[in-house]
């Protein structure tokens, strides 16, 4: 038996603190390198500058991409002539040594025909399926959102690892995308949210791990 839709308060509350958690790290850099300068301005090296600068700058892409992703649908023409411009910046935010993923995307005019048949909420889905795919393979090293049309709409987001790793979906993530049992926590709210996107419009959520590949799809008929 599915679990009952997630009080939505408690959502709420629950990606408030994903959100605060995401940009604590960036925020609190540039706050520790401007305590650096209030010391001694005139000892300010390059790499006290550095530090502040690319935080700050990462709080930033972080934030307009969670704002695009978590907010209400707004203007969908004007996020997806920057569809690219946000992963990316969220990509380059999160990237750890390695450096940030590479991305692929549909072409602007599959984007631009498939807004049109589902409406603005396409968009906030398309966010969210690929900040899941990440969260089930967070070595991804190429993420790729693809668009099927026919009699339905098919968007698969992958989140594509290292070949040498497997791409096994979290348990409390699998729980929650499949709506059967399990309580929201703030590691999972994010595939909760998800799930509730994908009901509004009336589409069917599954996943799939295929060799370090982890795979959110969505299809709307």
């Amino acid at each position: 038996m599915s679990d009952p839709t997630p009080d939505p308060l408690l959502l709420a509350q629950l990606l408030c603190t994903r959100l605060c958690h995401d940009l604590a790290g960036p925020v609190g850099a540039v706050a520790a390198g401007v305590e650096l300068t209030a010391g001694d301005p005139s000892q300010v090296d390059a790499e006290t500058l550095g530090l502040i600068g690319n935080s700050s700058a990462a709080a930033t892409r972080k934030l307009k991409f969670l704002r695009a992703a978590l907010g209400v649908p707004g203007a969908a023409s004007a996020v997806l002539s920057d569809l690219g411009g946000l992963i990316e910046g969220y990509l380059s935010a999160t990237a750890g040594r390695a450096g940030p993923s590479s991305l692929h995307l549909p072409d602007a005019a599959t984007l631009s025909a498939v807004t049109m048949k589902v409406g603005p909420e396409i968009v906030p889905l398309m966010l969210n399926l690929c900040l899941v795919a990440l969260e089930a393979q967070p070595a991804c090293k190429r993420l790729a959102l693809d668009i099927a049309q026919g009699d339905s709409i098919t968007l698969t987001a992958t989140a594509e690892g290292d070949p040498a790793r497997t791409a096994d979906w979290r348990a409390d993530i699998t729980t929650a995308l499949s709506g059967v049992g399990g309580v929201p926590t703030a590691k999972t709210v994010q595939a909760y949210y998800l799930r509730s996107l994908v009901a509004r419009i009336g589409g069917r959520l599954t996943t799939a791990a295929r060799d370090s590949n982890a795979m959110c799809i969505c299809v709307i008929s």
